[in-house]
Formats: structure tokens, sequence, C-alpha cells
């Protein structure tokens, strides 16, 4: 779970000036031009045994290509490597660096080694239940590298283990160690939590360009491995599973390399969000233009002439191809573009996208160059989180057991109805979240503040709910018109947290909350996973009530059987169907032809998990669909 730092804002003041979007960044350092032929350069640097550096037998000298390497290190020894830990911290190999040939990890279902030859680095925290509450645990190797005719160099390694919400990272420094930047982290990775992921590839290769880090001064360059647990907050306990790097080295790069650094697709021009928002879920009702865009960066040490986003959608069938208007990227540059033509999707179903970067030069080196993301159209479901869970939020730093909420700003592009509100619980933790009472809550935005329009009955969380989606009928339908910024909520009382699930990262000012009655907006937020439902739940019943009449479940929750009264004015063909929140359908029942009258339908629940259900009947050619809670426990 982490512990956002809350911040109180003005949002008509923010709506004014708070432009996010992407904008051109400008190179971090230049790097001169250098011809693609060979190079010829020295390392002022002495190594032993335990490090390789390649020379030229007869001049001293190198002579390298691009992707060839410079140096490497293979953790043979102990000695080339400096592991600090913090004040307080137990002992390798249990707590921080070590060197070995097994892997140390206290989880079960990983691989007994590294896939790699003889001894490797191996980070460890303890286990589940004696992690050491601190950070960061660093190794560093204890010599410096001069690089200042290397063009465009990077570090590269394998790696094994599993993160849960940490930080894994690899840094340098320019300036004796007072400073550390870093080039390359596993944040791209999805953690392994209760709610998906996995370990990593064994083994799986790692690359990171170190152009920029170190152009102040090549001359003088330190590289470590770093791990913090930071990211959990202080209710995770710096819980990680293991972390395993060999073969560390430093590679000379390429002469032509693009490398995607992130792509997205965006819908409207809101209120809160000038530059539009990401929907990974889009209702019928709310299907409009999609604008695609991405950043990426020269890796090479060239200028590449000519550099494009491609973007192809493919629903079955490519739908959609666009291009961006082509740029000279120089090298250690980036720069963030977008297609020139929008895209719009025209019926239900999932739709993949692909984007590629490319350009006039002839790339060395194409496998950082594409990036996949999918989004649906749906029938009733608007969603922001792209439904991986990331991690996971209960609360901020001035929640101080209060109330607290949390949730997505939606743009509404067309009229509309919004009936529910779709929340994954999880409990990455201690599964506090057991017992305790979540709703959930609607605002439209006024002009000035975000004010309520509805909210749900309180609903008690069961064990068949963690890491799934809950659906809250709202007690009034909220009508909503083109133009409308809504922000949908999670909303519990206090006390002990309640987890929610959140996804990908968003920009700040589109996850917004409030703590004890003040509104916040998260810095560096995740998508929570709270999403509308844009169906008339009420509606319905109310207009089949002169045909036939449903009654609720007796006795809901329910743990055996339950019953359902019903009630035919008359003769009609009746139909039952059981879905879960996710709309599956668990149970089909038909009656059949009823003539009219009064009957009753026993719900068995040997086949149901723990969890809030739908019942639909289908009288004729009317519906009426309730919910129903069954609890085991």
């Amino acid at each position: 779970m982490y512990i956002y730092t809350s911040q109180i804002f003005n949002l008509e003041k923010m709506k004014k000036t708070y432009l996010l979007g992407f904008s051109t960044l400008l190179s971090l350092a230049a790097v001169a031009q250098i011809s693609a032929e060979t190079r010829t350069y020295k390392l002022n640097t002495t190594f032993d045994g335990n490090s390789t550096v390649v020379t030229d037998a007869n001049s001293g000298s190198q002579d390298r290509a691009g992707g060839d390497i410079i140096w490497q290190n293979n953790f043979n020894t102990s000695t080339n490597w400096i592991a600090t830990a913090p004040v307080g911290a137990g002992s390798a190999p249990d707590y921080g660096w070590s060197i070995g040939n097994t892997v140390n990890t206290w989880a079960s279902g990983f691989d007994a080694t590294m896939n790699t030859t003889g001894n490797y680095a191996r980070f460890r925290n303890g286990t589940s239940s004696t992690e050491f509450e601190g950070g960061p645990f660093t190794f560093e190797f204890d010599s410096v590298f001069n690089l200042s005719a290397v063009p465009a160099p990077n570090i590269a390694f394998e790696q094994y283990g599993a993160r849960f919400i940490t930080v894994q990272a690899v840094q340098v420094s320019v300036n004796g160690g007072t400073t550390w930047t870093t080039v390359g982290t596993n944040n791209d990775i999805p953690p392994l939590t209760s709610g998906g992921g996995s370990d990593y590839p064994n083994p799986m290769t790692r690359t990171y360009n170190i152009s920029a880090a170190i152009a102040a001064d090549p001359t003088n360059v330190r590289i470590r491995l770093f791990w913090d647990g930071a990211m959990n907050g202080p209710s995770m306990n710096y819980i990680d599973y293991g972390w395993y790097v060999d073969n560390i080295r430093i590679v000379e790069g390429y002469s032509y390399d693009l490398q995607n650094e992130g792509t997205h697709h965006r819908s409207g021009v809101g209120t809160i969000m000038p530059t539009g928002m990401p929907y990974y879920m889009i209702p019928t009702t709310q299907i409009t233009t999609i604008d695609f865009a991405g950043t990426v960066s020269n890796q090479g040490a060239l200028t590449h002439t000519g550099t494009t986003l491609n973007v192809s959608v493919n629903n079955g069938s490519v739908v959609y191809t666009g291009t961006s208007t082509p740029i000279n990227l120089a090298p250690n540059a980036t720069d963030s573009v977008s297609t020139a033509t929008q895209f719009t999707p025209s019926s239900i179903g999932t739709y993949d996208v692909t984007y590629w970067f490319d350009g006039t030069n002839t790339e060395e080196i194409t496998n950082n160059d594409t990036t996949y993301d999918s989004f649906e159209v749906t029938a009733y479901t608007y969603a922001k989180d792209n439904g991986i869970q990331a991690g996971g939020i209960a609360e901020v730093t001035s929640t101080a057991g209060g109330t607290f909420s949390i949730g997505n700003v939606f743009e509404i592009f067309e009229p509309g109805v919004i009936g529910a509100v779709d929340i994954f619980i999880t409990d990455l933790s201690t599964n506090d979240d057991l017992g305790q009472e979540i709703y959930a809550e609607v605002y439209k935005w006024d002009g000035s503040q975000y004010t309520l329009q509805s909210s749900s009955e309180n609903y008690q969380i069961l064990p068949g709910d963690l890491d799934g989606f809950i659906k809250l009928v709202l007690n009034d339908p909220v009508t909503v018109a083109a133009g409308d910024d809504i922000l949908i909520l999670s909303a519990h009382y206090g006390g002990t947290p309640i987890e929610i699930g959140t996804a990908q990262a968003l920009e700040e000012g589109t996850v917004l909350g409030f703590t004890n009655g003040s509104l916040f907006s998260l810095i560096a937020p995740e998508a929570p996973m709270v999403r509308a439902d844009m169906r008339d739940f009420t509606a319905i019943e109310e207009e089949s009530a002169s045909t036939f009449a449903i009654g609720q479940n007796v006795p809901n929750p329910f743990n055996n059987s339950s019953v359902i009264t019903y009630t035919l004015n008359e003769a009609s063909n009746v139909s039952v169907q059981i879905t879960d929140v996710t709309g599956k359908v668990v149970q089909t029942i038909t009656p059949g032809s009823q003539v009219a009258g009064t009957y009753t339908l026993t719900i068995d629940a040997a086949n149901l998990a723990d969890g809030m259900y739908f019942y639909t009947f289908t009288v004729g050619n009317e519906i009426v669909t309730k919910q129903m809670v069954v609890s085991k426990k």
C-alpha cells in the first residue's frame, strides 16, 4: 500500500494553469558527431582477474564496435564490491548484498540458482515477517571508469528474482559518490502480489544507457546496485523476495538506436485535463476520438533523422494506422510526438495497439522500439485503469484514521447515466479489510468545486471479495451530459484503512479524493481500480413493476440457500441468470412458461464463492436485476 503525501489545492486555479501533456525535453548533454567506423580509445582503470577489459595486444587501445563489451565483472570474488546497509540492519546473506551461487530467497517457487555461470550478486531483506524496515542497501564497484571516449555507453547485466513494490535500481556517480543518478530500475515489471505478477525470467537481460547521467564528467564514473523498500510505505514493511545480478558490464552504444520511452492513448479535452485522459474500458455511450502519442530518446551516438512514431490498431483486422511528423533527434535527446490523425472505435470489442519508432537511418538495435497496449469498448463499464494490478492504496498521510475516499476523474462525451461503481478490493498486507464497510460516491464538477451527486449503501467486505471487483449500486442514478467532469470514488469511514487496487501510472490532477472532508490530489499517482457502470439499475425495476414484481432474496447475505419470491401479473415465460461482479454468468435457472401467480425460487450457494452477485429475471420482454451476497464465513 502506498502512503501518499496529500495536497490540498484550488481546482478553479488548477484548471486554468495546470497543463500537463508531453513537452519536448532538452538534451542533457551534447555528444560530438563520431564516425561510424572504428573508434580508438583507452580505459584508465586497472582491474584484477575478476574483471575483464578487452584490449588490442599491439597498441593497448580499444578498437570496438557498437554492442561490444568494454568491461565486465562476473562476481567471482567479493573484493571488488563494497556493500553498505542502514544502521541496525542484520548481516548478509539474510540482509543486504552478498555474493554466492545459490538463490537465497525466503519465498517458495523460485529456482534454486541463476542460469548463469559461477557466483552472482544477491540481495535479500530477511523474510516476509523479519524484514528490516529501512534502506537503502547498496553494492558499489570499487574502481572508477574513464568513459570519455566511449560512444553512448550502456550498463548491461543479467538478473533473476522478483520485486514486491520496491525499488531495484542501477545508479552512477561522477563526483566520487557524493550524489548518485538512477539510470535504470525494474519498476516497469509488474510486482509479484496476490493480484498477479511472477518472478523474472531466469536470466533476464537489462540494458540502460548512461550517457546523460555521466555527461558532467565521463572521466570519473562509479556504478552501484541499489535497493530500497520505501515504495511500500510503512505498513508494507519493506518486503521483497530477492534480487540477483550477474555479468554486469559496460557496453559501447550504437550509432543509430532509438528507444521507446513510453506511449499512450488519450481521449477528450476536459476541464481538469486539457490534454485529454486515457480510458481502458469505454462504454458505447462514451465512444469518442482517440489520440496516440509517445516519447522517444536517441540512445545512439549520431543524430537520427526523420524520426517518427507509428501506430497500428487491430480489432481482428487492422482498423487504423497513423504516423507523426518526422523530426531530427540529436544524440542523447528526448522528444514527444503524436500521430497526425485520430481514431474513433466503432463497435464493442478489444482493440490492440502497437506503437513503434523508426527513422531515415537504419537502426542497429530494434528491440527497444516497440510497445503494446490495448483498450476495450464495452456495453457499460467506464475505466481509467488497465486492469493489471500494480499495487494498492489505503490512505494518505493526512487521513489520521478519519474518513477517506479515492478515485478517478472521468470526462463525459455523450449523455448517459451512472448507476453503479465497481471497486477492486485488495489486501496486500494483513487482511484488515475483512468485515469493514465500504461505499461508493459520485461527484460532479459545478464550475468551482466537486459536489456530491449520489452514493451507495454501505457494503461489508467478505473473504471472497479480496483481489476482485465488487459492484456498489448507487441509491440514485446520476444523469450526466456531454462536457461533464465526474469524480468516481471508493470511500470508507476511517479507522483501519481499506485497501483499493491500483494499476498503471496516471497524470497528476486526475486521481483525487477526500480525507476528513478536504479534497486532495495524489502526487505521481497510479490509477485506482475504481470504475463507473453506466446503467440505470433502478429504472429497469420501475419500468417492469406493472408486469411482475421481484422480491429481495431472503436471507441476504446467506451461506447455504436463499429464497426469492416473485409475482406474475399475467402468464409469461421466465428465465433467471446469476452473474458475478465481472458479468460472468455463474448459474442459469429456467422456470419456463408460468401462469399469473406468486412463486418462489431457491438459490443454492453450494457452487458460489463468497462475494456479491446479481440475479436477473427475464419475464417476457422485460428485465429486473437485483443484488445478493454470499457469505460462508
